[in-house]
């Protein structure tokens, strides 16, 4: 028993090191794979619709006596290949504290604005999903969204639980100058 008692030391240093990490990241509104694509003091300023779609979540929360922290609700990447930012503002990646539920507890709206280079940009794709995720690709970055049901090309369940769960990515389409759900063969479903 005694030849055990290290290793399970080190079990349990390694899983507080890990779950401080994890605690630190959601404290931030961050998760690991997206706390570089976060929106930094250092960035230049949100296009002003952008901010005023920012500041309409912010004053959700902060109408029901939350306060709201919004330093990573939007993401900026070149979703559409113009070499522009393009702005990604997700209400999951807002902390309400003191009224954590304002936003909802399964999904959250969600809504992406092309940028121009000039400042100026319009909203080119919403929906309300459980979870987004920038990702790299060869092609360059990606926005994946965790949704159900339908979009997953799926009937919809009876019921929450047995619902079908999946991550959908969104693509450009030029014609309509908007973002569309990709092809419902390209989703990863969740399991």
């Amino acid at each position: 028993m005694t030849a055990r008692f290290p290793a399970f030391m080190a079990c349990l240093a390694l899983y507080t090191l890990t779950a401080c990490g994890q605690a630190s990241n959601q404290a931030t509104g961050q998760s690991s794979g997206d706390a570089a694509a976060a929106t930094s003091s250092s960035q230049s300023p949100l296009p002003a619709t952008v901010a005023a779609a920012l500041a309409s979540l912010a004053e959700q929360c902060s109408g029901v006596g939350g306060t709201p922290r919004t330093e990573n609700a939007v993401r900026r990447a070149d979703l559409n290949g113009d070499n522009n930012e393009d702005f990604v503002l997700f209400a999951g990646w807002i902390n309400c504290e003191n009224a954590v539920s304002i936003y909802g507890d399964r999904q959250k709206s969600l809504a992406v604005f092309p940028g121009d280079g000039q400042g100026g940009t319009g909203e080119a794709f919403g929906d309300w999903v459980f979870d987004a995720e920038l990702e790299d690709t060869a092609e360059g970055r990606q926005l994946w969204l965790a949704t159900m049901g339908e979009q997953c090309g799926r009937p919809p369940a009876a019921s929450f639980a047995s619902e079908s769960f999946c991550n959908r990515a969104i693509t450009w389409n030029g014609a309509t100058q908007r973002f569309d759900y990709a092809p419902v063969s390209t989703v990863r479903m969740i399991e």
